[in-house]
């Protein structure tokens, strides 16, 4: 069976998308725009669909999410103008196949006021998609960027090595940086009840802003996606590798630098069941394993290949060392388009300290809860989010630095790593196609202090305990095992508040005119900073991006 649905475009252009099981796209902006609702939002819970692992493998959401807000606007003759505000550029299809292929672009300047510093970005890509017959469908996406961001951006960047999300980052004219990315998959629908991803990629787990359990923070993976579906459940598996880009050069291991990264890999389940038409109840579980870069290490272990979920009996019958994490999701619809939602984060746990309360510093747990709404009236739409997000200080960490919770220099889940809290709101109107978006953040986490050897277990990259690495230095880890308590450490507030105007030039490609401004204000032991930043630009605004740190 066919569906239409939207995917993606940019430049001047946008398409129609023909495959019959592709992903729907997960950048929240592109979709809100698209939908009479975000389709993260929308009360899908009354057809049976589940959304919260996300990018959705579509599968009869054509009905809500695919909709054109747009298609009942009068068609231009004129192709130039087509092109440039209705259609896509490239189009081939035939009776049992179709292949679209676009543009991407991001054009952007803006100067930073407090450090009087310019600021721009030129973003230049592609993205090919479409199907072969009726049970194979593909995507493939790159991006060649250069910028100069804004100071703590840069700050953030030159200790990282890691533009956010986007890859790994070059020097660019001694002032800014170069980097790239790519991503791709390959979709089989083998039955009614099985798919089969395979790409190259990052995921989302969640009905809110941030994910406790898994994020799109992190840069790119290659990946292997099981999802089943039936009755009220889908189940889905995730296999990926992932990547630590210090560990050869931070062991001064010989010609580290001609080794490429330390590969590790991750095993994840997740559960999903709709209980009622208003409730959605998940179950996540995974574990973290390295290669074997050192002697007594184990390396790829298939017992972790076991796709049925409870993988904690597969841990303990081979006495692993490995990092194993379990989650909980839930969704409650308290009527159309106004949900509750929240997540428990389970890394290690002990009942009785727990009673005791007595900061044991092995109850590594986080929980998020969150409220939104969508409010549809004729052309306008409001959207509103509050969240509310907590980790308690060594959660996602691990003895082992290498297999923590983390992939190419960033967490996996949140992008504060854990020893935090964070209040978020954020605001949606849109009116024809103009777009207004408020956010702010309020943010407290304890940082480790830069003359201290000692993590207070903020910093996933930091061992928890006295770890020794192959040359012989030693990460000192925790200070004590008990009265580890909450936002421990260089205490640090931040406040975070940004303000987005855009004008939608091409609704199917989320293509814009956009106008932003951001304030952003750290206070802790080191001093005070503060950032104004306005920018202005046109852009494909299709792919989530996380600069609110």
């Amino acid at each position: 069976m066919r569906y239409k649905y939207l995917i993606l475009f940019l430049g001047f252009l946008n398409f129609e998308v023909y495959a019959q099981d592709n992903n729907i796209f997960i950048g929240r902006s592109y979709f809100s725009f698209q939908n009479k609702g975000d389709i993260y939002n929308i009360d899908t819970l009354k057809s049976n669909l589940h959304t919260t692992f996300k990018p959705i493998v579509k599968q009869g959401y054509n009905s809500f999410a695919l909709k054109d807000s747009c298609s009942t606007l009068p068609k231009n003759k004129k192709w130039l103008f087509r092109k440039f505000y209705e259609e896509h550029l490239i189009v081939i299809k035939g009776e049992d196949y179709s292949v679209v292929a676009s543009p991407i672009v991001n054009l952007n300047f803006g100067k930073d006021l407090v450090d009087d510093k310019k600021t721009f970005t030129n973003t230049r890509g592609y993205i090919v998609f479409g199907d072969l017959g009726k049970r194979v469908s593909f995507f493939t996406s790159f991006r060649e960027n250069q910028s100069i961001f804004p100071l703590y951006m840069h700050e953030y960047i030159l200790k990282t090595r890691v533009v956010p999300g986007q890859g790994y980052a070059r020097n660019f004219k001694g002032k800014g940086f170069d980097y790239a990315m790519s991503s791709g998959h390959v979709i089989i629908d083998a039955s009614k009840f099985f798919k089969f991803q395979f790409g190259h990629g990052k995921h989302f787990i969640g009905e809110g802003y941030r994910s406790l359990l898994l994020s799109d923070n992190t840069f790119n993976y290659p990946y292997l996606r099981i999802q089943t579906d039936f009755w009220k459940v889908q189940y889905t598996n995730l296999y990926a590798e992932l990547q630590d880009i210090n560990y050869f050069a931070s062991n001064g291991i010989d010609n580290y630098d001609q080794m490429g990264y330390a590969k590790k890999y991750m095993s994840s389940h997740y559960l999903s069941l709709n209980l009622t038409n208003k409730l959605n109840v998940s179950l996540f579980e995974t574990v973290i394993w390295r290669m074997n870069h050192a002697p007594g290490v184990t390396g790829f272990d298939i017992n972790y290949l076991n796709p049925i979920i409870l993988l904690r009996p597969v841990e303990f019958s081979i006495n692993s060392p490995d990092n194993m994490l379990v989650g909980l999701n839930l969704k409650y619809l308290l009527k159309d388009n106004l949900s509750l939602y929240g997540q428990i984060i389970l890394d290690e746990f002990s009942l009785e300290d727990l009673r005791k309360q007595n900061d044991f510093w092995g109850n590594k747990y986080g929980y998020q809860i969150g409220f939104k709404n969508n409010h549809i009236i004729g052309t306008s739409r409001l959207a509103n989010l509050i969240e509310y997000n907590y980790v308690r200080p060594y959660t996602y960490a691990h003895h082992n630095p290498q297999q923590n919770y983390a992939h190419y220099n960033q967490p996996l889940s949140h992008p504060l790593g854990a020893n935090f809290s964070e209040l978020i709101f954020m605001n949606k109107y849109r009116f024809k196609k103009w777009e207004l978006t408020t956010k702010i953040l309020l943010m407290k986490y304890g940082a480790d202090f830069s003359n201290d050897t000692i993590s207070y277990g903020n910093d996933l990259f930091q061992s928890t305990g006295n770890f020794q690495q192959p040359n012989g230095n030693v990460q000192y880890g925790r200070p004590s095992d008990y009265g580890v308590a909450m936002y421990q450490g260089n205490l640090t507030n931040v406040l975070f508040k940004e303000f987005n105007i855009s004008y939608i030039i091409n609704h199917r490609t989320n293509f814009k005119l956009n106008l932003g401004v951001i304030q952003r204000d750290l206070e802790n032991d080191d001093g005070k900073k503060s950032t104004t930043f306005f920018n202005f630009g046109i852009k494909s605004d299709l792919f989530n991006q996380y600069y609110d740190f």
